[in-house]
């Protein structure tokens, strides 16, 4: 069941991309910069604490 919904969430993904690579590629890119966001505050918080 698990290998199941894990192809259809992989299909699902590809044929966003496939229908509109532009949205896709924008998501992709502030999902990345959400997460360069988190390790540049967690780098600020472990250098405040030495």
């Amino acid at each position: 069941m698990q290998r199941v919904v894990g192809l259809l969430a992989l299909a699902l993904v590809l044929f966003w991309i496939i229908d509109s690579p532009t949205t896709a590629a924008a998501t992709v890119t502030s999902i990345l910069a959400i997460l360069a966001s988190f390790a540049e505050s967690l780098v600020e918080f472990v250098r405040a604490l030495f």
